[in-house]
């Protein structure tokens, strides 16, 4: 059995009810203590309403709260005794002219597991007869994931049980003048009412803050993290291994040498950003996107500053996010820069680029030639990739994921091995966008009838594209750097 720090009965002056309070950690008295309180007080007329519905009621409350600092077991405890000796109280107080009067066990939780039980809390009218059923609710810290919370929902009664036969515990073993109190209560007649689910950033950072404070002006920018949805497998076969042996396992094994970034250029729709995240995903790394509406101000140094600040925030987690910067193109060569602004925000990401401690960093372009050529350079940008427009072996995976992804029934045999054929030339993006409109003339179904309807709505023009193709053969050339191509030839498009 678990040691109780802390065994009390508390009784309200204000409200007819009584409370027992047990605590596995001290209690900690704190502002944030109060303010979690406030936040509840907010929602306390629901869970009101729930404690008069019947009994076989289906429905309850799940609140989720968003708390950006830590909360540590005795300021959760301080929580948890505020809220039975006010709003728990209220909420009893205001039943117990009923002829079953309800008794609320309120439990507090730090994680998603039933064993980790920071406090817990009964309270019940004077009055109250023995044998009454309790209506339970919970408080859960259960950290930012959407994973934790329904695992928490899926097991609520066993967390509420957990919590009563703690108090029992505690209560007989530390105050056995307690004891008939919670032994005179029932077992759990009712479904836990509500399940209020605490999300702690300062566990589990959900974004990244930035903050610009001075004299009158306050500024304060966040921008999300995410998981990269896309892995290695989505990517053309032929560059796979490559990014495994540049990229990927020099970076994972922690060797001083691995590159600290790439720049992955090529023509709209190849896909740039679904490399990016797939790069993201296989270093083990959530995504942080810096976009220039983020940190640009009209006022003059703003723009520096805020970018810094997202910047260093940035580094703090450098080991979790990689920077993402897709469209890297407004960060254009000094000979084509006029404005003052945009050289003094070029010198800062150059000045971040160059620091031995910044986090993996990716940029995407299309246009490789408006970048300066010194945010390029090797110890910036560590990997060039070049990509080229779709293989017939890429394109065939791309038509069978998206087939797959969007739950298409594909009619004939030879549909697919059609549509490899005949979209030589074509993007990944305008691929997607073929599938869809055949899906859509064929109500989800694809045959040749729908992928040659389809096809005349989407124009595409070979010559400009052998063009491209030429081009970046060429530039891959001449760029300083290691560089990673995936630029096939005529005869593998065909």
């Amino acid at each position: 059995m678990r040691d109780a720090a802390d065994v009390k009965l508390l009784w309200s002056n204000l409200y007819r009810v009584r409370t027992v309070f047990t605590s596995y950690y001290s209690v900690s008295e704190s502002h944030r203590s109060y303010r979690l309180l406030s936040i509840l007080a907010k929602y306390s007329s629901d869970i009101y309403e729930l404690m008069l519905e019947p009994r076989e009621r289906n429905s309850g409350l799940i609140l989720r709260i968003n708390y950006n600092r830590r909360l540590s077991p005795g300021v959760l405890a301080h929580a948890n005794l505020l809220a039975a000796m006010s709003i728990i109280s209220e909420l009893v107080d205001g039943v117990s002219h009923m002829s079953e009067v309800p008794a609320v066990l309120l439990a507090t939780f730090r994680s998603p597991d039933p064993s980790d039980i920071v406090s817990c809390s009964l309270t019940l009218s004077r009055s109250a007869p023995l044998n009454i059923r309790v209506k339970p609710v919970a408080l859960a810290i259960v950290g930012g994931s959407a994973h934790n919370v329904r695992r928490v929902v899926g097991s609520l009664n066993e967390f509420v049980e957990e919590a009563q036969r703690s108090l029992e515990e505690s209560v007989s073993a530390y105050r056995r003048d307690y004891t008939g109190i919670v032994k005179g209560v029932g077992s759990l007649g009712y479904k836990p009412i509500a399940l209020v689910a605490v999300q702690n950033r300062a566990v589990s950072v959900e974004e990244i803050r930035a903050v610009v404070s001075d004299g009158s002006e306050y500024r304060e920018v966040k921008i999300p993290l995410r998981t990269p949805e896309w892995t290695l497998d989505d990517l053309p076969p032929k560059i796979i291994e490559e990014l495994r042996l540049v990229v990927v396992e020099p970076f994972k094994r922690g060797l001083p040498f691995a590159a600290k970034g790439t720049f992955i250029t090529g023509p709209p729709g190849v896909g740039k950003s679904v490399m990016a995240e797939a790069i993201a995903n296989a270093l083990g790394l959530r995504v942080v996107e810096l976009k220039p509406f983020t940190y640009r101000s009209m006022w003059y140094g703003a723009t520096e500053k805020m970018l810094n600040a997202i910047l260093n925030q940035v580094y703090k987690r450098r080991r979790e996010v990689a920077i993402v910067i897709d469209d890297a193109e407004f960060l254009s060569s000094r000979r084509y820069t006029i404005h003052e602004a945009h050289l003094s925000e070029l010198s800062t990401i150059l000045y971040h680029l160059q620091r031995t401690d910044r986090p993996f960093t990716i940029l995407t372009g299309n246009n490789p030639e408006l970048l300066d050529p010194a945010l390029l350079r090797p110890g910036r940008v560590d990997v060039i990739i070049v990509l080229g427009y779709p293989d017939r072996e890429m394109r065939r995976k791309a038509i069978l994921r998206n087939i797959d992804r969007y739950g298409i029934r594909v009619a004939g045999e030879r549909t697919v091995d059609h549509m490899v054929s005949t979209t030589q030339w074509y993007s990944l993006a305008e691929l997607d966008a073929l599938i869809r409109l055949a899906a859509s003339k064929g109500s989800g179904v694809i045959g040749m009838e729908e992928v040659e309807w389809a096809r005349k709505r989407v124009a595409v023009s070979p010559s400009e594209r052998r063009s491209v193709q030429d081009y970046l053969r060429w530039w891959s050339t001449k760029v300083q750097g290691v560089t990673v191509t995936y630029i096939p030839s005529e005869s593998e498009i065909g």
